[in-house]
């Protein structure tokens, strides 16, 4: 279960410096940030928000590792995987005002900032830098959705996986290859068939053939 915990000044000012990799903010944007930031502990398995509930908050990962997965009767299904310095949040949520489609899995205990998106949104009103903030995070949002979209789309198996390693290698040691294989959209045993290859192979183009493949 989620849990307030005390501001740290350390804690608070690295969810601000994470902000900052999006867009430069000022001391009073900083500040004003920082007034509508609460800092959350999560418990591995915790879940942050949950399908088909409305989410209206925006997640700064300071610490910890999660998945969004879609479930349907049949199965889940991982759609997103991310780490510390990521945020995150349910785009059917704050952008369309629907509940979300997907469920926020926290993977390791995980410090998070929770900023709820109404308020930010009333403070990029008011501060140039927030508003550049605010549509920096959309941007990328929807970028890395179409990223996704065309790895999973248009590539082989394995050059999913070598686009992936590159783009997130943490993944290796901090996922469990259930939950890599359903984000890649093969089996766990294709999984480790391929990353048996993988490591036995030492040409340095394998599984880099495809033209979209891009490395971080």
């Amino acid at each position: 279960m989620k849990k307030s915990i005390q501001t740290e000044p350390v804690k608070m000012e690295r969810v601000i410096s994470i902000c900052q990799q999006y867009a430069p903010l000022d001391e009073q944007s900083q500040q004003a940030l920082q007034n509508i930031i609460t800092l959350k502990e999560y418990r591995k398995n915790d879940h942050v928000f949950v399908q088909d509930e409305f989410c209206g908050d925006l997640f700064v990962i300071v610490k910890g590792s999660y998945r969004l997965f879609h479930k349907t009767a049949q199965k889940e299904l991982t759609t997103w995987l991310g780490y510390d310095n990521h945020i995150i949040s349910s785009l059917h949520s704050i952008l369309l005002n629907q509940p979300a489609r997907e469920t926020m899995h926290v993977l390791e205990d995980s410090v998070i900032g929770v900023l709820q998106y109404s308020e930010f949104l009333n403070l990029s009103h008011q501060f140039p830098q927030i508003e550049k903030l605010h549509r920096t995070i959309m941007s990328i949002f929807i970028v890395e959705m179409q990223e996704n979209l065309f790895a999973t789309r248009f590539m082989e198996a394995a050059d999913r996986y070598h686009y992936f390693t590159q783009k997130q290698p943490e993944a290796l040691q901090r996922i469990p290859l259930t939950y890599l294989a359903s984000f890649l959209g093969i089996t766990k045993e294709s999984l480790s068939r391929i990353r048996s290859g993988f490591r036995n192979n030492r040409d340095t183009n394998f599984g880099s053939d495809n033209s979209y493949l891009r490395t971080a």
